[in-house]
This record gives C-alpha cells, sequence and structure tokens, in this order.
C-alpha cells in the first residue's frame, strides 16, 4: 500500500512536471489545474488532493527528491570512510547533477516555494529527509575525527552550507552563476576554511 501510494505521488509530480514545461513555467504553473494534473497522471482529482493540499506543493517534491538524493550520497562517503572535503565535494557535484536535469525557471519557483513564509498550525510535514540533513551527519563525523573545530554545533555548520548551496543555486537558475559545480566548490571551501580546528573563531 506504501509502495503503491509512493509510486502515484510520482506519477503525479512527474505529470505536474511535464504540463508545467510544456506550457512554460513561468505561466504554466497558474494555467494547468489540479484536475488537468490528475487527469495527465491518470488518477482522480481526490487522490490529487490526497497527495497535495495545492499544486504549488508538488515544487516542493523537488527538494524533497534533491535532499534524498544528498542524503544517500552522504551515507554512502561514511561507509566509505571518506574524509569531510571528498564528501562535501561529492555531495556538492550530486546537487549540481540534480539541479540541472530540472527547467532553471522550476528551480526558482521551487525555491522560492521553499522559504515561503508557512504559518507553524499550517506546516505540512515533509515527506523525505530535509535538505540539511546530508550535511549534518557528515558534520557531525568530521567533529569526532577531528576535521572541524567543536565550537560549532553541526546542524549550524550545515545550515550554513544549505543557505550557502541554495543562494549559489538560484544564482545559477537566475542566470547570475554559469558554472554551478565551481561556485559550490569554492564556495564550500571557504566555509571549511573557517570551521577548521585550528582556525580562530571568535565566538
Amino acid at each position: 500500500m506504501q509502495a503503491r501510494s509512493r509510486e502515484t505521488r510520482r506519477r503525479l509530480v512527474r505529470a505536474a512536471l511535464r504540463l508545467w514545461s510544456e506550457r512554460g513555467f513561468e505561466t504554466g504553473i497558474e494555467e494547468t489545474t489540479a484536475e488537468e494534473i490528475a487527469q495527465a497522471a491518470g488518477v482522480t482529482k481526490g487522490t490529487f488532493y490526497f497527495h497535495f493540499a495545492h499544486k504549488e506543493e508538488i515544487l516542493l517534491e523537488m527538494g524533497y527528491e534533491t535532499a534524498s538524493i544528498l542524503s544517500e550520497e552522504a551515507a554512502r562517503c561514511i561507509k566509505a570512510g571518506r574524509g569531510l572535503e571528498e564528501s562535501l565535494r561529492m555531495l556538492m557535484n550530486a546537487l549540481a547533477r540534480s539541479i540541472k536535469a530540472a527547467d532553471p525557471a522550476a528551480v526558482v519557483r521551487a525555491l522560492a516555494e521553499f522559504r515561503r513564509p508557512r504559518r507553524p498550525d499550517t506546516e505540512v510535514p515533509a515527506p523525505g529527509p530535509a535538505f540539511a540533513e546530508a550535511f549534518e551527519v557528515l558534520f557531525e563525523r568530521a567533529q569526532k575525527e577531528g576535521e572541524v573545530t567543536d565550537q560549532v554545533e553541526p546542524a549550524e555548520m550545515a545550515q550554513i552550507i544549505e543557505a550557502l548551496a541554495l543562494d549559489t543555486v538560484l544564482e545559477w537558475a537566475t542566470g547570475r552563476q554559469s558554472r554551478l559545480n565551481v561556485a559550490l566548490h569554492r564556495r564550500t571551501a571557504i566555509v571549511l576554511a573557517g570551521l577548521r580546528p585550528d582556525s580562530s573563531l571568535s565566538l
């Protein structure tokens, strides 16, 4: 039952992205109804609303999918015993591949939806790992290994990297950054330099 539900959700996401891509993301989201998405996915309108409160939530699914990819990559890096620098490089490569596979206009809309303020009582729990979780597990391991300072919590380090990555992705999607991989690696290296155990942090 759970596997069937996940497959239905994926079909709805694929159908929506296909319709929006055909119509252009700039106006396609507003012009496409939930009923049209359900029909394209071969399900009822009621099934659509069982999975999504509104069609913009499908944009968040792109982020959840990317978060899952990063989480799996982080687990592989830890299992392989890779160091923090190499692990982050691999995660940023995975992030860039995932982002480049999407329409830049879709990425902009997804980031806008991701950052849209929500009331706590209307917040819908994410169906997958949070974006920063993959970074946090790497920083937790790195802190135990003495690769980064113990003056900053791993969760805070992860939030810094997450914010940096999302801003870089937005710059790429809006045409202000042509080399996504290079920018992600360069900016990550700058942050890491400040998190080394021998760096002088005055907190």
